[in-house]
């Protein structure tokens, strides 16, 4: 049986990247977001291994894929469609979070609630998965997104 704080922290950490917008990264930033991601992929994989549920393994095994690809880009998605990606991994870690829980398939409702209580801002976001010195070497993305990296000010300014 998968043990729950471990899905706990493996949502977390998937909802990390996403919510620092990490794969709007570039450079030096963009491998350590990788490698992040596909870190996160190997042990949702354990999980899977571990679990004893038909229905959670099969919200592992989405989530361990669409990680992978987010990770990998081998379909050489824009990174728009990889967030997007992270976000679908992310839905099937909390569905396999609350399929865990309570033993029956969550609505989305709930899974769009545990989400939301799970939220973290950008910038704080950021600062968990990157180390401070890719802070400014992270080009900005070629997409336009916003608040995909610090954007430090200089005392002039």
């Amino acid at each position: 049986m998968t043990d729950a704080l471990a899905l706990d922290g493996l949502l977390r950490r998937a909802l990390l990247a996403y919510n620092a917008r990490a794969l709007h990264t570039g450079a030096e930033a963009e491998v350590h977001a990788a490698v992040f991601l596909n870190e996160v992929a190997a042990h949702v994989l354990d999980a899977m291994d571990a679990s004893s549920d038909h229905a959670e393994r099969e919200m592992l095994a989405e989530a361990y894929r669409c990680l992978s690809v987010a990770a990998d880009n081998p379909l050489g998605q824009s990174c728009r469609e990889r967030e997007e990606v992270l976000n679908i991994a992310c839905h099937g870690l909390a569905h396999a979070i609350l399929q865990h829980n309570s033993q029956k398939r969550a609505t989305e409702e709930e899974v769009h609630e545990l989400l939301a209580e799970w939220w973290t801002a950008s910038l704080l976001a950021w600062s968990q998965i990157f180390p401070a010195r890719l802070d400014t070497v992270s080009p900005p993305c070629t997409c336009g997104a916003l608040g995909t990296r610090p954007a430090l000010l200089s005392a002039g300014s």
